[in-house]
């Protein structure tokens, strides 16, 4: 028979060894196949499972395992929006180191959760652990970051709808195409897609109509806007040739035809022609003035460097070359306004 000695010591090993085996079994959230799911319900939060040799390095691990899945997922979203612009002749902007640093700083805003019950697994020699970030609670903080960025987009689309001026309203509907396709909106209406769909689809179905009709808008906007472009002094025509092209690759038609233009592009070339002993030097500068019945909508310039050459046509043909080149590299149209 065991004495009392004994039977104390014995009590102690079974206590020892059933806690033991307590802090060895997993938690409900890695008890089977389907726990992790239960535990955390896809609908309701965004988790992922982390590991490493500390509880400190399997908490790290988990929370860079939700910023892989939410970059990969932002990647994605932008990369179906961006198919859209290209169907309808517009480039994408976002790339996928933009949007790892967006996500990042979203994971600040959020609160990135672990569980309190990370277990170490004794057969792997490893910490188990569970990040969490709560939809709903994310997107409490999210939900009124991206509602700004809706409101600034309805305004430049509701602007360019009430415009009366032809080419005023074209250069709005691009205004809005290219807050539309900026980094930050993009990323911004995928990341709330992402976090809460229902809410999205709640709160910005009028947001999305304008998106869905605003490449349509904005092409027909452009081409019922002909330019007359007038350049009383050039060569060769490569200014007028340079403009005409930039103006097409813009969507705008160029017309020949002064009365039946939405605007007038008047171009000023600064020939900066100077004789030496080495030859002719030109300094070329050219600028050009838009404007319509609305007034003058915007203007550009730009230097053709220095140009010379022996022969005196030679030279004013690379100094045209120059300023045809500019423009090709450097005329767009401001949307800011």
């Amino acid at each position: 028979m065991m004495n009392e000695s004994s039977k104390f010591f014995a009590l102690i090993l079974a206590t020892l060894v059933a806690l033991t085996a307590c802090a060895a079994a997993p938690p409900p959230w890695d008890a089977s196949t389907n726990a992790m799911q239960q535990a955390f319900p896809d609908g309701e939060f965004i988790a992922q499972r982390g590991r490493g040799a500390t509880r400190a390095v399997a908490e790290a691990d988990a929370t860079a395992a939700i910023a892989r899945f939410l970059n990969s997922e932002v990647v994605s979203r932008i990369a179906v929006l961006e198919q859209g612009w290209e169907q309808n002749g517009e480039a994408g902007a976002r790339t996928e180191i933009e949007a790892e640093i967006f996500v990042q700083a979203e994971m600040q805003l959020f609160g990135v959760r672990h569980v309190p019950d990370a277990w170490f697994d004794r057969t792997h020699r490893e910490w188990n652990t569970v990040a969490y970030i709560n939809r709903a609670e994310a997107w409490q903080i999210y939900g009124p970051r991206f509602r700004q960025q809706a409101q600034i987009f309805a305004t430049l689309f509701e602007a360019a709808e009430a415009e009366t001026d032809p080419f005023r309203r074209a250069l709005r509907y691009t205004a809005a195409q290219d807050f539309a396709r900026s980094a930050d909106f993009q990323a911004a209406q995928s990341m709330g897609q992402l976090l809460h769909p229902t809410a999205m689809d709640a709160e910005f179905t009028q947001a999305r109509e304008m998106l869905a009709v605003l490449p349509q808008r904005a092409g027909n906007a452009r081409m019922n806007a002909p330019v007359f472009i007038d350049v009383p002094l050039d060569f060769e025509s490569l200014v007028q040739g340079a403009f005409s092209r930039r103006f097409a690759a813009l969507g705008f038609p160029v017309t020949n035809d002064r009365n039946s233009a939405a605007a007038v592009c008047h171009v000023t070339v600064e020939e900066g022609r100077q004789e030496r002993q080495l030859g002719i030097f030109y300094f070329p500068q050219v600028r050009a003035v838009i404007s319509s019945p609305a007034g003058t909508l915007f203007a550009f310039s730009a230097e053709g460097g220095q140009q010379a050459a022996v022969t005196p046509d030679v030279a004013k043909r690379r100094a045209y070359q120059a300023l045809a080149d500019a423009v090709l590299d450097g005329f767009s149209l401001r949307t800011d306004f």
